[in-house]
């Protein structure tokens, strides 16, 4: 069965859409309500705390040694797509613990959100994790690599 999201999707794609225009006042009002109603479990806390993650990293100005924000800078939407498809295949992947699986669904909402607005199409993250029903096999963390790599 897979349980309700208590994040609503508006207030995480606001806290997105807010971080892009540098809106930063905004982003931790949207960021407050988001912890307000994140379950008390791994999943929700490595989600929030990549939300957390973002807001500081970009806030801070001083992405030289940052993954994220370097891969993001000359961003295309196919530079955007491939980036979601290995958030995704990452945040999916059961061999990883909740708390990184909801670290790294964050982002590839926020990739997801970044590829909407690039596109004009309406974004829709903050899905949250499935619980009980997964059966399938645990899957290799292939091209995730290069990303962990440069990221430490």
């Amino acid at each position: 069965m897979k349980p309700e999201n208590p994040i609503p999707r508006d207030t995480v794609n606001q806290f997105f859409q807010d971080v892009e225009t540098r809106a930063w006042t905004d982003a931790e009002k949207e960021l407050d309500t988001i912890r307000q109603k994140a379950q008390n479990t791994a999943w929700y806390k490595g989600y929030v705390k990549a939300l957390e993650g973002l807001l500081i990293t970009y806030k801070s100005n001083d992405d030289k040694y940052i993954y994220l924000p370097r891969a993001l800078a000359n961003r295309t939407e196919e530079s955007i797509r491939q980036l979601r498809e290995e958030f995704e295949k990452f945040a999916s992947n059961e061999i990883h613990g909740e708390y990184d699986r909801g670290f790294f669904k964050a982002l590839e909402d926020y990739v997801t959100v970044l590829s909407a607005l690039k596109t004009g199409g309406p974004p829709s993250p903050a899905t949250p994790p499935e619980l009980g029903e997964k059966t399938e096999e645990a899957k290799k963390d292939e091209g995730l690599t290069q990303y962990l790599a440069e990221s430490s």
